[in-house]
C-alpha cells in the first residue's frame, strides 16, 4: 500500500526535478503528429503543445523557482510567450530567405526551446538545496516532506507581492522578442520579391454569354507580367471541343519586365445557333512552374451566341 500511494509522489519528484527537458521532448513529439489525418484532430494534439511549451520554457528560464508565477497566472504569461516566439520565429524564417512553413517553424521553435530547457534546468540545478545563496528563503526545497498545501501557503506571500514584477517582465520580453525580430528583418537581407503573371479580359466585365452578330466581335485582353526578367511567351485562341479547334494561329511574344500587353482577339460570325465556348491560353515558352514542374500556362475563356438565332445548346 504504501509503495502504491507513493508512484504518484516520486512520478511528482521526477517531473519536477527535470520538467523543462520533460517539456522538450513533448514539443519535439510534435514530428509525430504527422502521423494523425489531418484536420481537427492534428490541430487539438498540435495546439495545446505550441501554445504553452516555449512560453513555459521561457518563463523556467527567466524565474527561478520562488518567483516563478503560477496556476493560471503562469499558463496565460506561457500562451502569450509562445505567441511571441512563433512570430519570432516567423521574421527570422523569412529574414534569413527561408520558406516559412509549418516544418520550418517547427524546427526554428524546437531550437528556440532547447536552448531554453537547458537555460531552465540549470536555474533548477542551482536552486536546489546546498546550491546558491537562497537556501534560506526556499521551503519548498529545503523540506521535500511539505504537504502541497502547505507549499501553496508557503508561496502565496511570494507570488502576490511578485504579481507587478511578473507582469512587467513579461511585458519587457514579448516587446523584446518583437523587437528583435524586427532589427533582424531590417538588417538582414530580404529575399527578392515574388514576381507575377496573369492574362484577362479587358473592358466590359463578363456576366453572362458575349453576342457575336453578322459582323463578328472583337474581345480585348491583356497579359500583365510583373517579373524581374524577360520572358517569351506562346499565345493561342481555339474553340473549346473534343479535339479543341483553332481560332486564331498562334502568337510568339516576348513581354519584358513590368510590362503589360494588351491585344484582342477577333471572333468570326457563328455558324449556327449553338453556345460555343473560346479560350485564350498563354503559355511560358521556357518557364516550368514550380510545384508541377510542367510549363506555366493562364487562360481565359468565355461562352459567345448569336443573338438572331436561338440557341440550341452548348456546341462542341
Amino acid at each position: 500500500m504504501t509503495s502504491i500511494k507513493g508512484a504518484p509522489r516520486r512520478f511528482k519528484i521526477l517531473w519536477l526535478s527535470a520538467w523543462p527537458f520533460w517539456a522538450l521532448i513533448v514539443f519535439a513529439s510534435l514530428a509525430a503528429v504527422h502521423l494523425l489525418p489531418g484536420g481537427y484532430s492534428r490541430a487539438v494534439v498540435a495546439a495545446p503543445i505550441l501554445l504553452t511549451v516555449p512560453g513555459s520554457l521561457t518563463l523556467g528560464a527567466v524565474f527561478n523557482q520562488r518567483r516563478r508565477p503560477r496556476g493560471m497566472a503562469f499558463v496565460c504569461y506561457a500562451t502569450l510567450l509562445s505567441a511571441v516566439w512563433s512570430v519570432f520565429a516567423s521574421l527570422t524564417l523569412y529574414a534569413h530567405g527561408n520558406l516559412i512553413t509549418a516544418d520550418t517553424t517547427y524546427w526554428c521553435l524546437l531550437i528556440f526551446s532547447a536552448v531554453l530547457a537547458i537555460v531552465a534546468e540549470a536555474r533548477l540545478l542551482l536552486g536546489r538545496p546546498g546550491r546558491g545563496r537562497r537556501i534560506a528563503g526556499q521551503p519548498e526545497a529545503l523540506d521535500p516532506d511539505l504537504s502541497e498545501a502547505e507549499l501553496n501557503d508557503a508561496e502565496v506571500p511570494t507570488a502576490a507581492k511578485g504579481g507587478g514584477y511578473y507582469a512587467i517582465l513579461a511585458a519587457v520580453a514579448s516587446v523584446s522578442l518583437l523587437g528583435g525580430g524586427v532589427y533582424a528583418y531590417n538588417q538582414l537581407p530580404h529575399p527578392a520579391a515574388p514576381g507575377y503573371t496573369w492574362i484577362d479580359w479587358t473592358g466590359r466585365q463578363i456576366t453572362g454569354d458575349i453576342s457575336v452578330g453578322s459582323a463578328g466581335a472583337k474581345l480585348g485582353f491583356q497579359i500583365v507580367h510583373h517579373e524581374p526578367d524577360t520572358t517569351s511567351f506562346q499565345l493561342s485562341a481555339t474553340w473549346l471541343g473534343t479535339p479543341s479547334r483553332a481560332l486564331a494561329k498562334s502568337l510568339t511574344l516576348s513581354i519584358g519586365p513590368n510590362q503589360t500587353f494588351r491585344g484582342a482577339l477577333f471572333v468570326p460570325p457563328l455558324p449556327n445557333g449553338c453556345t460555343y465556348r473560346i479560350v485564350v491560353t498563354l503559355s511560358a515558352s521556357r518557364q516550368n512552374d514550380p510545384l508541377t514542374n510542367k510549363r506555366q500556362t493562364w487562360s481565359i475563356n468565355a461562352d459567345i451566341h448569336d443573338p438572331t438565332k436561338s440557341p440550341l445548346k452548348t456546341c462542341k
